[in-house]
């Protein structure tokens, strides 16, 4: 029966064209996924549309993830003097007898006040008050804790921090809302990215998009700041089971010679996301509406119910067969191409799937005639197992801590280059706009580098030129001539663009050098990496900054260039098609010696 597999594979099929001639005689042989892409259509209309269809999700990260920005903005505030306010003082009156004033800082002080009797002072007025100010009483010698604080609504009318008065002694609570955000895509990265594997892309896809908008839409109804930040940790924690996915089944519905502009273009829908989120901003500046302004776009999810379907090379990999069958002829028809026999299709896949489970391991077969609790056991420490798996195989020990190094360091450059660069105005809108919008020429200039060099060099590359930026800026700061600030702006920049490249290469690259059964596992854990690199940076700046201005910039140079050398030992994967083995091979250096290996691995 195999060796019937092996001839229906090769034989010589029948089936029309595009234009709906006959093509007769032309020998098709379906050894790999990519040759079954090549039967249904590379670039036809079903192509196009689930590619945009799935890009335009990355639209609604940054409205979950850079939201807090304007969410959360805090307000110019002081004490709240509760006796003057009824007496209609102004803002001014208010500051000029209640509030002390810092000469450190040329600014009025935001959690103390003078501890004046203010029923008194109410009643003299605010002229007589003044006049008289040594002889008011006063409870305390020096000033005090306020309990409440008056804000500076003119730019926000709310937000979370005047909502429950996020600062001062409750400002933890407000560095918590910010740091779910980063917490939610790191525990979702862990979480979906095992459930993508296990099982599929769509399930996963569609039980996060249905929670995204049920959660996204009860922010709004927050009733404590703890609500909020449990709830805004939920919906980062599900962005990550829709980005993660999505991404994962455009590479794996591509074509070889269409991944590298699939993957660098596939952001372009977050940078404009990014640039939305001051846009809404600028109009809505009350903070409830603001959050139900943000969640309208989760709707859009409702769109994969309808159109998605699963990965066909997962639905392969996991030996279903028909139903992979199923949605390679609803692709071959929307692109108007005709497939072969069902039975030659069917044992193309049985090839693939044998090529998937070449280097499995023989325990992970065995299991038959053992007791339950042994079942069990193993099936516990396999699981535990698993999540290891990228590690304690020599196959991939080495490329996945290379690749764990660069994802750290792309994050913490990315992360560290932002917080110290000198803010470009003071107005918060235009600023977070700029930011959004200079990482469009970065994915845009990737996807040539990438076609043209391949993507090691370019990762060496991009991590190089990232640290020559910095350690321009750093050479800069050494020197600390007069006039050299301009300098500093432009190199800080050219590093910025450099390092949103190569953050985005690296989910490219990542999802290029695993086999399908894994390749959503290593892009988890290479995310949890990911994640721990912003972790560090702003301690890198505050606290390496204190000591010497230039040091974090030579840590930033350093780790920069020292994960550009490491890109040396991973294997290129330009041409290649996506592996279902730990091996690598390009077409174009290995022509026909492709189809050679797969079909020798399909026979017994």
């Amino acid at each position: 029966m195999v060796a019937k597999v092996d001839d229906m594979v090769q034989e010589r099929t029948k089936w029309t064209d595009g234009d709906g001639g006959q093509e007769e005689g032309r020998h098709h042989p379906l050894t790999t996924f990519e040759d079954l892409l090549e039967v249904v259509g590379e670039n036809g209309r079903w192509n196009v549309l689930m590619y945009l269809m799935c890009a335009l999700v990355g639209f609604l990260s940054p409205l979950l993830a850079m939201s807090y920005q304007f969410l959360g903005a805090t307000p110019d505030h002081w004490c709240l003097v509760p006796q003057l306010v009824t007496a209609n003082w102004t803002q001014h009156q208010v500051l000029s007898l209640a509030i002390p004033y810092s000469n450190a800082t040329g600014d009025y002080e935001s959690c103390r006040m003078y501890d004046y009797d203010y029923d008194q002072v109410a009643a003299m007025g605010y002229e007589a008050a003044m006049a008289n100010r040594s002889s008011l009483t006063t409870f305390s010698d020096s000033p005090i804790v306020c309990e409440a604080r008056d804000f500076n609504r003119t730019l926000y009318q709310s937000t979370v921090v005047t909502e429950w008065d996020l600062v001062c002694d409750r400002l933890p609570l407000y560095s918590t809302t910010q740091a779910v955000a980063m917490a939610g895509e790191m525990v979702g990265t862990v979480v979906f990215g095992y459930l993508v594997g296990a099982w599929g892309r769509r399930p996963v896809v569609l039980l996060t998009s249905i929670l995204a908008i049920v959660f996204n839409f009860l922010v709004v109804a927050s009733s404590s700041a703890e609500m909020y930040i449990s709830l805004k940790f939920v919906t980062t924690f599900l962005d990550a089971g829709q980005y993660i996915p999505l991404f994962i089944f455009v590479m794996e519905t591509c074509a070889v010679r269409y991944r590298a502009a699939a993957g660098a273009l596939f952001a372009i829908p977050w940078a404009l996301g990014y640039m939305a989120v001051p846009g809404i901003a600028y109009f809505i500046r009350e903070w409830r509406w603001l959050q139900f302004a943000y969640a309208i776009p989760t709707l859009y999810g409702l769109i994969f119910f309808v159109w998605l379907p699963e990965s066909p090379r997962w639905l392969i990999t996991h030996a279903r067969f028909k139903e992979a069958l199923k949605v390679l002829a609803w692709v071959a028809r929307i692109n108007k191409k005709t497939l072969p026999q069902d039975s030659v299709v069917l044992a193309a896949m049985a090839c693939i799937h044998k090529q998937s489970t070449l280097e499995e391991a023989p325990a992970e077969r065995e299991g038959k005639g053992r007791p339950w609790w042994v079942k069990v056991w193993t099936r516990v420490v396999g699981s535990l197992k698993h999540f290891v798996i990228l590690l304690i195989t020599p196959q991939f020990r080495v490329r996945t801590l290379i690749i764990l190094c660069c994802w750290f360091s792309a994050s913490m450059v990315y992360y560290g280059i932002a917080l110290s660069a000198i803010n470009l105005g003071t107005n918060p809108y235009l600023y977070v706009f700029l930011g959004g919008l200079l990482e469009i020429p970065s994915y845009l200039l990737l996807w040539p580098v990438m076609v043209f060099i391949g993507r090691k060099k370019s990762m060496m590359m991009l991590f190089l030129v990232v640290g020559i930026c910095i350690f321009s800026v750093m050479t800069l700061q050494l020197l600390n001539s007069e006039g050299s600030e301009g300098a500093m702006v432009g190199m800080s920049l050219a590093g910025k663009m450099a390092v949103t490249a190569v953050s985005q290469l690296t989910f490219i690259y990542t999802a290029e050098l695993y086999p399908t059964k894994l390749r959503a596992l290593a892009i988890a854990e290479a995310g949890i990496s990911g994640r721990l690199g912003p972790l560090c940076s702003p301690y890198v700046n505050d606290l390496m900054g204190l000591a010497a201005v230039w040091s974090p910039s030579a840590l930033f140079g350093t780790v920069s260039v020292v994960s550009g050398l490491l890109a040396i030992f991973l294997p290129e994967t330009r041409h290649a098609d996506l592996p279902e083995t730990s091996h690598i091979t390009s077409r174009r250096a290995a022509g026909g010696k492709i189809k050679d290996e797969a079909k020798r691995k399909c026979k017994i």
